[in-house]
């Protein structure tokens, strides 16, 4: 029940007690009592679907009865807005054609079939009410469509913005590795770099060869979560080593190749995600970097090896 529902009652009614004044209408008392009932019998009705079908009944009844007991066809014209509240569905508006069928029969009887100019006034009503709900309904797909169509550009924006912002910082990683790989800076101090361009809540870089350990942030360098580390890339979650670092998401890197561990790194964030896909661009730059370090070691090594060579064969 809306406030529309009631004023097309009220107007109902109204229109009764009016007619009354038109004319010595015997039962003019009767239909002004009658039609304050109406009204209260609306007002107390149910709020509920199947309501308004048995009360279209009423309605029906209401108005049939109006017009037989004055006489005035006219007051058959009355069905016209009800049709407005059926007009949404097929076999509601059918119900509805039905039923409103009655008191244009009734309009008939009592006029002994001489006035009909009421049909064609009350057909043109309700095609009216059903052209202006099609024209309300196809305005109302439009916006609806253009609405899902902002919405799909948007979700589309967000995703090209979540993409550039994604591949942004791929490359701030890169550009990152790459600069420390030129300019050798150590590993221990590389760390905060990445930390900040990955936006993890820490790292912690386990260095094998030389057997220490380094931590940036308020993470802390935890040996036992070594034992569960036993592959190059490992992600955990509800796992033993989320509860001793006290996050919720855990990714280990193992940076190794088929001779030696040159380290492990730990990254730690509590909110949101790791990137798996930034997690593999580390990896892959920090073998890169331990191998040129490691080859340069060995030649380093090997050329101070034939320097004193040399020297001894002087002697000599």
């Amino acid at each position: 029940m809306n406030l529309y529902q009631v004023l097309v009652r009220i107007f109902i009614a109204l229109s009764v007690i009016i007619s009354l004044f038109s004319g010595d209408i015997e039962y003019s008392t009767a239909l002004t009592i009658l039609s304050v009932l109406y009204i209260f019998a609306f007002l107390l009705t149910p709020n509920n679907t199947g309501s308004k079908y048995i009360f279209l009944i009423v309605d029906i009844f209401f108005i049939t009865l109006a017009v037989y007991l004055t006489g005035y066809t006219y007051l058959a014209l009355l069905v016209i807005p009800l049709f407005s509240e059926f007009v949404m569905d097929t076999r509601e508006s059918i119900y509805f054609l039905i039923l409103s069928v009655i008191p244009v029969m009734v309009a008939l009887y009592v006029s002994n079939f001489s006035e009909f100019m009421f049909i064609p006034v009350i057909a043109a009503g309700f095609a009216g009410i059903a052209g202006l709900y099609r024209t309300f309904y196809d305005r109302e797909r439009y916006f609806r469509q253009l609405k899902n169509e902002m919405e799909n550009l948007y979700i589309k924006n967000i995703s090209f913005q979540e993409f550039i912002d994604r591949e942004g910082r791929y490359r701030d990683i890169y550009t990152s590795l790459k600069e420390m790989r030129k300019n050798k800076h150590p590993v221990k101090i590389w760390i905060y770099d990445i930390n900040e361009k990955l936006g993890t809540d820490g790292i912690i870089y386990f260095d094998i060869k030389n057997r220490r350990c380094y931590s940036t942030g308020k993470a802390k360098c935890t040996k036992e979560i070594l034992q569960f580390i036993d592959a190059p890339v490992v992600e955990f979650e509800d796992h033993e080593v989320n509860r001793l670092l006290d996050a919720d998401h855990v990714t280990a890197v193992t940076v190794e190749d088929n001779q030696q561990i040159y380290g492990v790194f730990v990254f730690i964030s509590r909110l949101r995600e790791i990137d798996r896909e930034a997690i593999e661009i580390v990896r892959e730059q920090l073998l890169l970097y331990f191998m040129e370090n490691s080859d340069e070691e060995s030649s380093d090594k090997n050329s101070g090896v034939a320097s004193g060579g040399e020297e001894e064969g002087k002697g000599n």
